[in-house]
């Protein structure tokens, strides 16, 4: 069951990644972007809460007891994401904030107890990164970070590191 749970929530959030990317023409700034372009504001929401509902039960299972909180507080990071989905304004801002600050670093603390070598994908990211600012360079050290669009590649990095180390865990 834990395998069917962990394929369930990959599948759903890399098919509403895959889906916002192909209908909206290309990469977000994030995936939290892609609420603002979406016709149905609930989707967003949705796929926040189902991603990190079928995770918990599997990465909690595959967890021993002294470091649960770490996979408890992510996937309670990535749920206040959902619930508060409007980053730019209002309660919904450090709502937000708090909760993509707690899902992406708890997982990763988590990747870091679990299997510290999955987070040499970090490298990747890092590699990326600096081949699109040589590609995008324009003078402007910060200008061509920011076109890499950097929040974006960190989301995907902390979820395949998570993933992966799931799949290890197997």
């Amino acid at each position: 069951m834990t395998t069917v749970l962990i394929i369930l929530s990959i599948l759903c959030i890399a098919a509403y990644t895959a889906v916002v990317c192909i209908k909206f023409n290309g990469v977000p700034s994030s995936i939290s972007a892609t609420f603002y372009s979406l016709e149905h504001k609930l989707w967003f929401g949705a796929t926040m809460w189902l991603t990190a509902g079928l995770l918990m039960p599997a990465i909690l299972e595959s967890t021993p007891g002294c470091y649960q909180f770490t996979a408890f507080l992510a996937c309670i990071g990535m749920m206040f994401v959902g619930v508060a989905p409007n980053f730019r304004e209002g309660l919904d801002r450090p709502v937000h904030i708090t909760g993509a600050i707690l899902c992406i670093l708890f997982s990763q603390v988590w990747v870091l107890l679990t299997c510290p070598w999955v987070l040499l994908v970090w490298f990747g990211y890092l590699a990326y990164t600096a081949w699109g600012m040589k590609k995008h360079w324009n003078g402007n050290f910060i200008s061509a970070f920011l076109l890499t669009k950097p929040m974006f590649w960190v989301e995907v990095a902390a979820l395949l590191a998570a993933y992966v180390t799931l799949f290890i865990l197997l």
